[in-house]
């Protein structure tokens, strides 16, 4: 016991808390967590922190009102505060019970934390866990970063850490200790179930593999902290590049990611996916991997799962977390003379006599006749055309060979003639027909401005 006592002392100095820190231990009253109570207690007084406990009554088994009855008279005997929260049976899902418990217990500890100023919340999380953690993983298979197990620190929210002073001991240890000072503890008989993947491995594969080497679990954590160092390094490395390839609007220059290795490629696809909380398989990988690197499709898009879509246009690509669609909400406006349309915070279109027109350094126009109203001011449709001197052109082709973005196209804004022709694709092309300026003539004009919309 005295063993344990200064073991658990020193991981607790290497933490560098302050002196009295706040901290707040989510508690289950199983035989981990009320060690983890106990070890804290018996700190010495110069590094003991004051100690909150968080308590969640799932309501998932027939002993939880006795557990919950006994973690509020051992908070009061203690003089430990204690916050507690009840999952209305109501609230249980038909399915990912688990899961969904998981997240609504870290919701409320994060509740917590954020209501009474505490920057740390502890768990009971010890090396078996951390083994347990591991196998399933292996067995599940996605990033490799998730082999890195459990940490024993990391932030949680904003401004709060979660840490882990128990992954240094073992289930066994822990056990020993709770027995051979009485502390009282309660059993989860689910955890005698093989229902769950985690039971399984607790209750059959674990204990052969500690049977084949003592040193099982201390190995594992060895490879996960080797592994998190390793790959922590790779992260930076990543975040370089990507940063290098990174372009002003948030999107990465394609071209300089095409002549990356194929291992950096990859490694830098799982670092752009990573910040979304993507898990990819090999064969989302590998498709992500061939929509970039097709050089004969310059757009296209990679449904990533989750809601999340990989979007490559031409020269650049990015991650969107959802599909781009068309932003048609007005389909035309009619230009009248003398008149603006405003087609951006930024921009707008007018039509003018020629003679009243009075231009600005920028302005774009184009030479209409008055043969050719009423003009339109709307967005693509299907089938649309430009008129060329040489007969006709398709809209859809134009925008090709221009290499306007699909999830541009449908926001450009065009100028139709009375006959439904097109006949400028605003600040992509204009028709070659239009007429010349001729002084002795009364023409029409069409401008586009470039200027600050004023806020009305």
């Amino acid at each position: 016991m005295q063993a344990t006592k200064q073991q658990f002392a020193l991981q607790w100095q290497n933490l560098k808390l302050s002196a009295k820190e706040k901290v707040l231990v989510a508690v289950s009253t199983g035989a981990d967590s009320m060690a983890l109570l106990w070890l804290l207690a018996h700190l010495p007084v110069a590094i003991r922190p004051q100690i909150n406990v968080a308590y969640v009554d799932h309501q998932l088994r027939d002993q939880s009102k006795a557990e919950t009855e006994f973690i509020q008279r051992y908070c009061q005997e203690y003089g430990y505060p204690l916050f507690t929260k009840t999952w209305a049976v109501a609230e249980h899902p038909q399915t990912g019970l688990e899961e969904k418990a998981r997240k609504m217990r870290y919701g409320f500890f994060a509740t917590v934390l954020k209501k009474q100023k505490i920057k740390y919340l502890l768990t009971a999380h010890h090396a078996d866990d951390q083994a347990e953690t591991f196998l399933m993983k292996l067995l599940r298979g996605g990033d490799l970063a998730q082999l890195t197990g459990i940490k024993s620190r990391r932030k949680f929210g904003a401004r709060a850490e979660l840490l882990r002073p128990l992954l240094g001991f073992t289930k066994a240890q822990l056990l020993h200790l709770v027995q051979e000072q009485n502390i009282t503890y309660f059993e989860d008989e689910t955890n005698e179930h093989d229902d769950y993947l985690r039971n399984r491995l607790r209750h059959h594969v674990i204990p052969q593999l500690k049977q084949e080497n003592p040193q099982f679990l201390a190995h594992v954590e060895s490879y996960a902290t080797q592994l998190s160092e390793v790959l922590s390094l790779a992260d930076e490395a990543s975040k370089e590049k990507l940063a290098k390839l990174q372009q002003d609007d948030g999107s990465y220059a394609l071209e300089q990611w095409q002549a990356l290795a194929v291992l950096w490629q990859n490694q830098l696809l799982r670092q752009l996916f990573r910040p979304n909380q993507l898990e990819l398989s090999e064969k989302k990988l590998a498709q992500a991997n061939r929509l970039l690197n097709n050089t004969t499709k310059p757009q296209g898009q990679l449904d990533l799962g989750q809601g999340y879509f990989l979007v490559k246009e031409y020269h650049h690509f990015w991650i969107a977390d959802h599909l781009l669609p068309s932003e048609n909400l007005e389909l035309q406006r009619s230009l009248s003379l003398g008149e603006w349309q405003w087609i951006s915070d930024t921009e707008k279109v007018g039509l003018f006599f020629k003679d009243a027109y009075r231009p600005r350094p920028g302005d774009e126009v184009l030479a209409v006749s008055e043969a050719e109203a009423p003009f339109l001011l709307r967005h693509r449709r299907p089938g649309d055309r430009m008129k060329t001197k040489i007969g006709t052109q398709k809209i859809k082709q134009i925008l090709i060979d221009r290499k306007i973005a699909k999830t541009k196209r449908e926001r450009l804004w065009l100028v139709a003639a009375k006959d439904g022709n097109i006949l400028w694709v605003v600040k992509v092309k204009k028709t070659d027909l239009s007429p010349r300026l001729v002084n002795a003539k009364m023409q029409y004009i069409i401008v586009l401005r470039r200027e600050v919309k004023d806020d009305e």
